[in-house]
């Protein structure tokens, strides 16, 4: 793991063993996150197995490049940097119609509340910005300080 992205991942083995892992199944992490769920699911499968994982955080993607790096080299995963909302349609372009098992393991990862200028935080003082994908436009800030009350009302 990279020294920029330190997560601890949390029922780790609660959540793939469920999945109840074929070694040459084909499963999707949809939000891949600190990789944490991804590396043990990878350690389960043999080189026929294949992981699809989803996240629209660079920066996850970039550490478990780093992580999974024996896996990417075995061919074994894929990395889609997109929201899962469009998880059918990018596994479609990938040829992948059928599945034997998802992982959605849904919140914030620890880097994005530790870190100051990602604005999830309320610990730490900063723009309000709660990107999951900091390419986005759209921040928090703008959201909670130009939207009309009543639609702030129907988000919150």
């Amino acid at each position: 793991m990279t020294n920029e992205f330190h997560h601890v991942t949390v029922l780790l083995h609660e959540t793939v063993d469920m999945l109840d892992i074929k070694p040459d199944g084909i499963y999707v992490d949809a939000t891949l996150g600190g990789a944490g769920h991804s590396s043990y699911l990878l350690s389960q499968l043999s080189e026929k197995g294949h992981l699809y994982c989803f996240d629209q955080d660079q920066k996850a993607i970039d550490n478990a490049q780093v992580r999974l790096k024996d896996y990417i080299d075995k061919g074994m995963v894929t990395f889609i940097k997109d929201n899962f909302r469009n998880l059918k349609s990018n596994l479609e372009a990938l040829g992948v119609s059928e599945i034997d098992g998802i992982l959605y393991d849904l919140g914030v990862s620890s880097p994005q509340l530790d870190e100051r200028e990602r604005g999830f935080s309320y610990k730490q003082d900063a723009k309000l910005d709660m990107r999951m994908n900091e390419e986005a436009s759209l921040t928090a800030y703008d959201v909670v300080n130009t939207y009309p009350y009543n639609d702030l009302v129907r988000i919150f």
